[in-house]
C-alpha cells in the first residue's frame, strides 16, 4: 500500500489530542529494521525484530512505544548471554539478565517447542526480562503452527497483570488484564520482570471475561489489524520521529555515533 503525502499527516485539531501520521507496514518494518541494525548487537535478526514490532503496532498495542523503550536496554554495552538455570523434559527456566526479549525470544521458543514432540505440555519461565509485550508476534506464529499458548506476566511500570490465550490455529489472542494484587509492606506493588509461557498440544479453557478488569478480544484485534492493512497504521508523530531518529544513529566500530 502506498500512502500519499496528503493522507499521511492527520492532525487532530481537538485540544489535547496528539498529532498522528499514517505509515504503511513496509515503512514501519524498514525504519525499525534500520534502527535495530544500527545498534550493531552480536545477536538478533533485524528483519525478524522489526516484524515483531510491526505485529504489535498493527493491532493497536503500541509496538513502536515498546520498541523505543526497548532501545534503552538494547543500547547497553554490557551485553550478557542468557542463562538456563533449570531444565527438565517439560520445563525450562531462563535468566535474561535484565535484557530485552527481542533478541532472544525467537530462538528460545524454537528450542522449547521441540519439547512438545515428547510432552503434551511444556512451560517456559523467563526471569529478568524486559519488553514482554513484544512477544506478541512470535506467540501468534506458534499458534498458527498448531500449538496452544498461555502467557502471563506482571507489568513492571503499572500494577496490572496481563494474560494472553492463544489456542491452536487462532491467529490472534484473547487478552485479559487485571489489577495486580501483590503489594509490598508499604502498599506499593511488587514489580516483576518475569514472563511465563505455557505451550500445549491441547487447547486451554478460556476464563470468564467478567473476572477481569479488561478483556481485549481477538475480534477487536482483528478489526484493528484489518484497518491497519487497509488504511495505514496510525502512529503518534512524536513516536515516529523518535523511531526515525534512532534509525539514523548508526554505530561505527569506534563507538562514535554518526
Amino acid at each position: 500500500m502506498v500512502i500519499s503525502d496528503t493522507a499521511r499527516l492527520l492532525i487532530k485539531k481537538s485540544r489535547g489530542e496528539a498529532c498522528m501520521i499514517l505509515v504503511s507496514h513496509n515503512e514501519l518494518v524498514a525504519v525499525t529494521s534500520k534502527a535495530f541494525s544500527g545498534l550493531r548487537l552480536p545477536y538478533g535478526e533485524a528483519d525478524l525484530i522489526a516484524n515483531m514490532v510491526a505485529d504489535l503496532e498493527m493491532v493497536g498495542l503500541h509496538g513502536i512505544k515498546h520498541f523505543i523503550t526497548a532501545l534503552n536496554y538494547l543500547n547497553q554495552t554490557n551485553v550478557k548471554p542468557c542463562n538456563i538455570t533449570f531444565e527438565s523434559d517439560s520445563e525450562i527456566n531462563i535468566d535474561l539478565n535484565n535484557e530485552s526479549i527481542l533478541c532472544h525470544l525467537p530462538t528460545i521458543l524454537g528450542y522449547i517447542s521441540d519439547k512438545l514432540l515428547e510432552n503434551n505440555n511444556v512451560k517456559l519461565n523467563i526471569e529478568n526480562c524486559c519488553n514482554r509485550w513484544l512477544a506478541f508476534g512470535e506467540l501468534c506464529k506458534l499458534s498458527k503452527d498448531g500449538i496452544s499458548i498461555k502467557t502471563c506476566w506482571d507489568d513492571f511500570f503499572e500494577p496490572i497483570t496481563i494474560k494472553y490465550l492463544l489456542n491452536s490455529g487462532n491467529k490472534l489472542p484473547e487478552i485479559y488484564i487485571n489489577n495486580l494484587m501483590s503489594r509490598d509492606n508499604d502498599g506499593s506493588f511488587i514489580a516483576s520482570r518475569k514472563l511465563t509461557i505455557e505451550l500445549s498440544n491441547s487447547t486451554f479453557s478460556l476464563p470468564s471475561a467478567a473476572d477481569y478488569q479488561q478483556h481485549i478480544s481477538s475480534a477487536e484485534l482483528k478489526r484493528y489489524q484489518e484497518d491497519s492493512w487497509s488504511n495505514g497504521i496510525s502512529i503518534q508523530l512524536s513516536d515516529w520521529e523518535k523511531l526515525k531518529e534512532s534509525s539514523q544513529a548508526i554505530l561505527v566500530p569506534s563507538g562514535n555515533v554518526i
